[in-house]
């Protein structure tokens, strides 16, 4: 009614109504356009990002994954069940709104107006047009997820490298600690066997190794063997001997000392070359 309607003559909405779809349309395309351009910086942050969450993370974060392929699938599931999109060529019905907006007995405004160029601008704008932007977006999209997974893994590759070189270096220190353990004469042979294995286990411990006082000799020897990434005899004969000084009752000797003294040499001979080789 024209006493209450406060859409009474709101020929600015018919401005809103008219440029609304090409503004929309123009911002989508402008987006498509920039990452485009952009998609390998956008696709290495992306990387680095998730190299570094993949670190870190915990095994209840991977269910982000099936989180991201719901609403992928539920996006094509939009263009394919919205009539008149990409995938759905079927013709929408469209309904007048014009009439509504300027009042049923009011004039509607003539093209010069609201400006004769913008219906023709605004029917120029069709729904396939908003279809093609939308899966535009769509493939930037995914190609900004292949580069970012491809920067990741090779970001993954560089870290696991770079702390598996840090893991050496403190093995390296911790051997070297362990042989001294080893040559105090003044200490017992057993305990001196003992303490340097013992030192050997904290050191793969401090590093992030899952130890714990009920694992057995063989999970411990598997624990150094997979942080310090040897692949020598020499930590299986040094765990023999620890396992023999701990548990059995025979006697050590000086003997079984030189052993140990020269498997944890060969531990050393060992880290130094792998250390070498990356450097």
């Amino acid at each position: 009614m024209p006493e209450g309607s406060l859409l009474f003559r709101s020929y600015w909405l018919l401005y809103f109504v008219y440029l609304g779809p090409v503004v929309i349309l123009g911002a989508m395309v402008a987006v498509i356009i920039l990452i485009g351009l952009n998609y390998r910086d956008i696709g290495a942050a992306i990387g680095f990002k998730m190299a570094q969450k993949r670190r870190t993370r915990k095994r209840a974060s991977r269910y982000t994954i099936f989180i991201q392929m719901f609403f992928w699938a539920l996006a094509l599931g939009v263009l394919i069940e919205y009539k008149g999109s990409i995938l759905n060529p079927t013709n929408g019905v469209n309904s007048t709104i014009v009439s509504n907006i300027v009042g049923q007995d009011a004039t509607v405004p003539g093209l010069s107006q609201i400006g004769g160029t913008l219906p023709v601008l605004s029917g120029l704008v069709q729904n396939t047009w908003f279809s093609l932007a939308f899966l535009g977006l769509l493939i930037v999209g995914g190609v900004i997820l292949v580069e970012g997974y491809r920067v990741s893994l090779k970001e993954i590759h560089d870290l696991r490298i770079q702390d598996l070189q840090s893991n050496r270096e403190q093995g390296l220190l911790a051997v070297q600690e362990a042989i001294r353990l080893v040559h105090e004469v003044a200490s017992d042979p057993r305990d001196r066997i003992i303490a340097c294995y013992r030192y050997l286990i904290a050191t793969v411990s401090g590093l992030g190794a899952p130890v714990t006082s009920d694992l057995t000799a063989r999970e411990l020897e598997a624990a150094v063997q997979s942080t310090f990434a040897l692949k020598g005899a020499s930590i299986t004969d040094l765990t023999q001997l620890f396992e023999e000084a701990r548990y059995s009752l025979h006697e050590i000797t000086e003997g079984d000392v030189d052993k140990a003294r020269g498997d944890l040499e060969s531990v050393a001979e060992e880290l130094k070359t792998h250390l070498q080789t990356e450097t």
